[in-house]
């Protein structure tokens, strides 16, 4: 079927840094597609743009961490917003609370719904769904991304199946581990989600390199890029420190940028023979993950 590469910035509306970095990544770079943050505190500056770059493939980050506001009021989704009225800090405390009985799946649902809908007002057409820290492929939350997906005809969804100790180098140990735990849950839902119609990409990269995505690792992912749809998630941002001050996530974002914008990276996805498309020419393709 050939080679195809999916180039997804995550985090789109969270922070201007990130709204630019994805606006110069798309116009002079190779950025497909990005996923947007309806609960972030630059969403309506990110609308803006994205309705200045035709034929990106614009998607929902689904988010229920990482102490940003959620779009539903704090008091309605009690639940998820236990840390000072925002959505919890990371993953691992959501998970813990979760393992604990403390979360309502209602929450979660409402919680989302109001996500997609903020994002669908604005006009913008949404190609799939991804999740901020990946939650979206957590067992318990899977089901109702899926049930939100038929709901609002959203026709694909991020599998986070990277492989298996890809880039484990041993300073990364705990990172590998946890990702690769993510990666074996997230290998498990693909035949729930063909079940269900949701087309996904068949390999993933970006997530042990989650912020730190530079050209030169970038550049060797492109050499051994398999047969199917692969997708790059990438993380960038035009000033760094700017982020740096705000989220305290150690990401490289003008790494990653430089690496979206590289030139001898491009010539290599041509010389691959590799096609650029977004989750809308996935689902054209009417490509569905077989395995």
């Amino acid at each position: 079927m050939g080679k195809y590469l999916i180039v997804n910035a995550d985090d789109f509306g969270i922070h201007s840094a990130v709204n630019h970095a994805v606006y110069k990544a798309f116009h002079e770079g190779f950025l497909t597609s990005t996923s947007i943050i309806a609960g972030g505190k630059a969403f309506e500056e990110a609308v803006d743009l994205a309705k200045k770059m035709p034929g990106i493939g614009i998607g929902v980050h689904l988010t229920l961490v990482g102490s940003i506001p959620g779009v539903m009021p704090a008091e309605e989704i009690p639940s998820l917003t236990w840390e000072d009225g925002v959505l919890c800090q990371n993953y691992m405390k959501l998970i813990l609370r979760d393992l604990q009985g403390k979360i309502e799946l209602d929450d979660v649902y409402r919680e989302w719904d109001a996500q997609i809908q903020k994002v669908l007002s604005t006009g913008l057409s949404i190609t799939h769904v991804d999740g901020h820290q990946h939650m979206h492929m957590w067992s318990r939350f899977t089901p109702i991304a899926i049930e939100l997906c038929k709901k609002y005809d959203i026709p694909c969804m991020r599998v986070s199946d990277e492989d298996f100790f890809f880039g484990f180098n041993g300073k990364n140990m705990i990172r590998s581990f946890a990702g690769t735990g993510l990666s074996l849950m997230s290998r498990l839902h693909r035949p729930m989600l063909k079940k269900n119609g949701i087309k996904t990409n068949d390999h993933f990269y970006g997530m042990l390199y989650g912020g730190h995505f530079s050209e030169e690792r970038m550049y060797h992912v492109v050499t051994r890029i398999p047969e199917g749809i692969t997708e790059f998630m990438c993380h960038p941002a035009n000033n760094e420190k700017s982020m740096e001050d705000t989220f305290h996530w150690g990401y490289h974002g003008e790494w990653e940028l430089k690496a979206l914008l590289s030139h001898k990276i491009k010539d290599m996805v041509k010389e691959k023979h590799i096609k650029l498309i977004s989750y809308r020419e996935l689902n054209q393709l009417g490509v569905i993950d077989e395995d």
